[in-house]
């Protein structure tokens, strides 16, 4: 016959194993919650999209110095830049600086800025803003943009470095990292 005494510790032994057995579950739970969260961010910022900060005043009034932003990088795997698109993009190699600007010209396309005239296969096309451009730089007689080439202007037209400027040029789309969808703070 079994005492009282021997019953209630067996029965009080049982409750603590099953208390630290849920206790092991719900810390393997919550590890490998957090361990799935920082492989889903790892793959979002690596192959979907990524965050970015406008450094200089280049793409005034559309992004300010310090707005952070929300670039996607599945567009132009899907697609290609169109005009007014706002890409990210570097010059060369890894080891550039990223550069966001706006599309003007597409592959095939002819720009030209004359007169303060931004000119797109002999039309004008629409400013950002009012701003007067004071230089065309390489674009001051027409350029035919190649295959996968893009022309890309800041809207700060006289503030900004961009495919007027030999150092930048035209850029390629094997060069554009992604396109800007969100603007933030």
């Amino acid at each position: 016959m079994q005492s009282y005494y021997t019953k209630t510790t067996f029965t009080n032994t049982s409750l603590v194993r099953k208390k630290k057995r849920q206790l092991r579950e719900r810390i393997i739970f919550y590890i490998a919650g957090i361990v799935i969260s920082i492989i889903a961010a790892f793959f979002l910022t690596r192959f979907c999209a990524f965050g970015i900060t406008m450094h200089g005043d280049s793409m005034r009034p559309a992004i300010d110095d310090g707005q952070f932003c929300i670039a996607s990088r599945l567009s132009y795997k899907i697609g290609s830049p169109k005009q007014n698109d706002i890409v990210v993009f570097r010059t060369g190699n890894e080891s550039s600086s990223y550069y966001i600007k706006r599309v003007i010209g597409v592959p095939g396309d002819t720009v030209q800025i004359a007169d303060g005239k931004i000119l797109v296969n002999g039309e004008e096309i629409e400013k950002q803003g009012s701003e007067e451009i004071l230089s065309g730089g390489l674009a001051s007689s027409e350029i035919t943009l190649g295959d996968n080439q893009y022309f890309v202007l800041g809207d700060n037209y006289n503030n900004s470095e961009d495919s007027r400027v030999s150092s930048i040029g035209n850029i390629k789309k094997e060069n554009i990292i992604g396109k800007i969808k969100l603007r933030l703070w």
